[in-house]
């Protein structure tokens, strides 16, 4: 695309009419824009496209693959490379018996494809042994005389391999290769394209404690009672660990299970239950399912447990049930509801009704994600599904209810509709993300979870994305690792922010539109992100709007990072520049990504506005990958960019443009939306991060909180604010940056007092205002927190809900090892997870030495502290100062046991990296962080570490550009006249 002149898209203004477009269009329409080109061009485009269709066809007809052979020749057999792998490997794959493995590729060639598994499957819970047989019914898509199959950790019994006929084919090699996962079987005569096989393989496999695979998982009864249950988890590639499969997402195939079972138990699988019969001459019990639709391997789940459930119908007779604990079941009537209800809404909002006969949420003790969409069996966390009202805070309550949201809407993204590679993931993960916050606001219109969204999902994405060290959403991927270390903020959070910006430019009611036809195009079936750019593309040519969605969405798609828009405005001229943000000026860019080319991105850019003439309208322009300008009335005395922070970008202003910003909000901040006021705090604080503007700025847009009464401005405040207090926690400033805070929060701390009142999003505000108030050292809220935890303690005087993190945090922050020892009682009695969660979080506040150390070592004992909750503890003893350096010499002295305990393929590792060393300031950590993970293999964790270390760098650059300003500042200020005026 050819540069054109600013002036082409000069002056085309127009506001968002009822569906999201412009009114004034031409914008888009003009030459360096997205939609159209010249003739001339048009013609040679034409041209070269048909030579190269012609050359194409030359190479496919000349290099049509022969039959494959059962040997290895430095290349992919015969008839197995229909997927040229990116680079040779290094060395020849060797199976387990010392005979060279005659596929090279972590993929699965596509010479077969699986369309049946009948799966029947024995897990003896007393001896953790599991004993399978498994039949798949497959069809051979190229000629081949090898099948290859994914199995890990499997001892495989026995195997045979019929024809449609019945009639058997000999299996003249069987050989293994762990490093990829895969099993390869050698024919003794060729699978004809087209036909059908049948493959038959007996297997055995351990039942061990964990979070992967088919594993065992405990609770307690009421009268003290250990209890197992046995679950499954696969996502992404563990299925393979539970049966041989292939266990890729495309190759997509019917599942039918039986599994057995003690009487005194129940199963659960994907679809409902059949038939249940007893086992001739045994006391066992025998369960089969229906058959299930065609889905994906990762997405199989089957539970023996002894739980108790609740169940409920939607208005189309889908059966909705929670399945917990007996101790617990009294909690689920809330997920039962939410789940109920978006089940509904989800079918109305799709067009597309839920498929399956039944949806059944349970919850798992333990658990290493927060849930799993498998479908019609949802795994959940118990914090992530039970709710006592009693008991639980708003915030743990809306968790319960976005992760419920979260999930179901993977039914439609991710299972109805599957990518065809992990590599867009975040067609499953970010559209699940951004539908959480549509579902969760139907179940709960009085969350405003429009607003909410840009602290959950937009500020966490730009926080990460603005580190050389992020990636593109759609980014290639290979093995396991790879896999795991892409389900993050930007799959998820990023993913979400930028089909949050597509709804805001097209309108709700074509997006919908186009969604339904995405799915209705693919159902059963995998897709594509172009996919998806191109159903969109229809609908909005259908509506006569010739948007190319592929052209603008490919800028956030396919490049890591996002803008920083700078505008100026004089005398009505308004001009404005994108370039990418990085918040890290040292050069630590990819090594396969020249520093040139990362800054030299562009964006397809809906930049929005409003001004001091009309706060309240807002005015849209595109950025066709390019600068622009544009004039505005000479009266304007501020321009705000980026209304409500729809649009995934950052935006700086002037001297002039921050400092009338800062004097609207200090005299009539209500001029703006809760959503400007936060947007602003979370650029300017990131900007001066990045040494892009002065410090001075952020701060003395900080003096207008002191009147703020709204959820969302203060949450992105009090995240900046203490990162600061971190930041500062060695240098003199740190003693003025916590009394600075105070004067903010003084005010709204007086106003908003300690009873557990109001709205939703007052009781979140209160928790966090109360809780900042006793972080700045506060003492009449100390002595509350101390008062209403003694009470609880002493007299079992209930909290709160809503301000027990406060008074257990403080409680144990200024308490004695007796306060310690009272909630890890608490931890280890309670029966509601949210309590549980809660007792975790407060006996990291300890400032003992000791009692730190203990509850360190406490992680590496499952029998004290589950593996799941292990990251948790790691994480809120990091946060604690004094915990810091315990927590690192903890992962390091202990790191070949937390590495064995998670699993080289686990996402947790990389978590526990980020989690223990992000909070380090010094070139002296950074050293020590960079000298022991030199030559370490830490599988997917490796952009987390990367991450993690840019991080570090990031503190060590805020001290060199921000040090002496912030210093200077804070004497000034706090630092009172003859008047008592502060001067600012």
């Amino acid at each position: 695309m050819s540069d054109h002149d600013v002036d082409d898209i000069a002056f085309l203004t127009g506001s968002p009419n009822e569906s999201g477009f412009m009114v004034n269009k031409r914008a888009m329409y003009e030459p360096g824009a997205v939609m159209v080109c010249s003739q001339k061009r048009a013609c040679c485009v034409v041209t070269l496209s048909f030579v190269a269709i012609i050359a194409v066809a030359l190479i496919v007809a000349f290099t049509k693959p022969g039959c494959p052979e059962a040997t290895y020749t430095g290349e992919p057999i015969p008839g197995l490379s229909s997927r040229p792998t990116n680079s040779p490997p290094p060395t020849v794959p060797t199976a387990t018996n010392g005979e060279e493995f005659p596929w090279a590729d972590v993929r699965l060639p596509f010479h077969v494809r699986p369309l049946f598994y009948d799966i029947l499957i024995h897990p003896n819970i007393t001896k953790r042994h599991v004993r399978g047989n498994l039949t798949i019914k497959l069809t051979a898509i190229e000629e081949t005389r090898a099948i290859i199959i994914h199995g890990h950790q499997l001892k495989i019994s026995n195997y045979t391999l019929h024809n449609k006929y019945g009639s058997q084919i000999h299996i003249e090699k069987f050989l293994e290769y762990p490093p990829h996962q895969q099993l390869y079987l050698g024919l003794s005569e060729i699978l004809r394209r087209g036909s059908n096989y049948t493959l038959r393989v007996g297997f055995e496999g351990k039942l061990k404690e964990g979070l992967e695979g088919f594993y065992l998982s405990s609770y307690i009864t009421a009268e003290g009672e250990k209890r197992y249950i046995a679950t499954t988890h696969f996502e992404p590639t563990s299925a393979r660990a539970a049966f041989p499969c292939f266990d890729e997402p495309h190759l997509k195939a019917k599942f039918r299970l039986k599994i057995y079972r003690e009487p005194s138990q129940f199963t659960l699988f994907n679809m409902p239950l059949k038939s249940s019969v007893q086992v001739p001459n045994s006391e066992l019990m025998i369960d089969e399912f229906q058959e299930s639709k065609d889905m994906s391997t990762y997405l199989v789940a089957f539970i023996v447990c002894d739980y108790d459930k609740v169940t409920n119908f939607t208005d189309n007779k889908v059966a909705v049930s929670v399945y917990a604990p007996p101790t617990m079941i009294s909690q689920a009537n809330y997920a039962l509801r939410m789940a109920t209800h978006i089940l509904e809404f989800y079918e109305s909002f799709f067009g597309v009704a839920y498929p399956l006969p039944k949806q059944d949420l349970i919850a798992i003790p333990d658990f290493g994600a927060g849930a799993m969409e498998n479908w019609g069996l949802i795994t959940y966390r118990e914090t992530a599904l039970m709710y006592d009202p009693v008991h639980t805070s708003s915030q743990a309550q809306q968790r319960v209810a976005v992760v419920i949201a979260h999930e179901l809407a993977h039914q439609w993204f991710g299972n109805l509709v599957t990518m065809s590679w992990w590599s867009d993931l975040w067609l499953n993960e970010g559209f699940a993300s951004f539908m959480e916050s549509l579902g969760t606001n139907d179940a709960e219109p009085g969350w405003v979870m429009q607003e909410q969204f840009l602290v959950e999902k937009m500020h966490p994405a730009l926080a990460l994305d603005a580190l050389v060290a992020s990636h593109p959403i759609s980014t290639p991927v290979t093995d396991p690792a790879q896999i795991e270390s892409i389900f993050d903020t930007i799959s998820y959070n990023k993913g979400a922010s930028i089909i949050s910006m597509l709804e805001y430019f097209l309108g709700r009611d074509l997006l919908k539109e186009g969604l339904r036809l995405y799915l209705e195009a693919h159902e059963y079936g995998n897709a594509e992100t172009d996919d998806l750019w191109d159903a969109l593309t229809k609908i909005t040519k259908k509506h006569g709007h010739f948007l190319d969605i592929k052209g603008i969405m490919d800028t956030w798609t396919l490049q890591a990072g996002f803008p920083l828009i700078s505008v100026t405005l004089q005398d009505g001229h308004v001009t404005a520049s994108q370039a990418r943000f990085l918040v890290c000026e040292e050069n630590v860019t990819d090594p396969n990504e020249p520093l040139n080319i990362t800054m030299g991105y562009k964006w397809h850019v809906p930049l929005t506005y409003s001004t001091s003439l009309s706060p309240n309208k807002s005015e849209i322009y595109w950025m066709n990958l390019t600068d622009i300008e544009f004039l505005v009335p000479r009266e304007v005395e501020w321009i705000k960019f980026n209304v409500g922070q729809r649009g995934f970008y950052r935006v700086t202003y002037d001297d002039a443009g921050w400092n009338a910003l800062i004097n609207v909000l200090l005299t009539n901040h209500e001029v703006l939306l809760p959503a400007d006021r936060a947007s602003l705090i979370d650029d300017a604080f990131t900007l001066v991060k990045a040494g892009t503007i002065n410090a001075t700025v952020a701060l003395k847009l900080s003096l207008y909180l002191s009147n703020e009464t709204r959820y969302i401005p203060w949450h992105t405040a009090l995240r900046h604010l203490f990162s600061w207090v971190d930041l500062l926690f060695n240098y003199p400033a740190h003693k003025n940056m916590l009394e600075f805070i105070s004067t903010l929060i003084n005010p709204q701390y007086e106003r908003i007092g300690w009873n557990d009142t109001g709205h939703h999003l007052e009781r979140l505000l209160r928790s966090k205002l109360l809780m900042a108030a006793v972080n700045c050292g506060n003492v009449n809220a100390i002595r509350e927190a101390q008062r209403q935890f003694s009470a609880w303690r002493s007299k079992n005087e209930a909290v709160p809900p809503n301000i027990r993190s406060v008074v257990y945090n403080t409680g144990v922050r200024y308490g004695t090892e007796e306060d310690w020892r009272h909630c890890w009682h608490v931890y280890n009695s309670s029966t509601i997870p949210s309590e549980k969660r809660l007792m975790l979080e407060a006996m990291a506040q300890t400032r003992d030495p000791w009692l730190m150390q203990q509850y360190l070592e406490y992680t590496l004992d499952s029998s004290k502290i589950r593996p799941q909750d292990v990251m948790t503890v790691l994480k809120e003893v990091s946060r604690n100062p004094g915990g810091r350096v315990s927590a690192w010499r903890m992962v390091r002295q202990h790191w070949p046991q937390i590495s064995q305990l998670f699993g080289h393929g686990s996402f947790t590792i990389g978590a526990i990296i980020k989690a223990v060393t992000s909070p380090f300031t010094s070139s002296f950590d950074l050293g020590e962080v960079e000298s022991f993970f030199d030559g370490v293999d830490i599988g997917p964790g490796e952009r987390a570490l990367a991450q993690a270390l840019e991080t570090i760098r990031l503190h060590i650059q805020w001290h060199q550009h921000n040090l002496d300003d912030v210093t200077q500042w804070l004497d000034m200020y706090l630092s009172k006249d003859t008047t008592g005026n502060h001067e600012s």
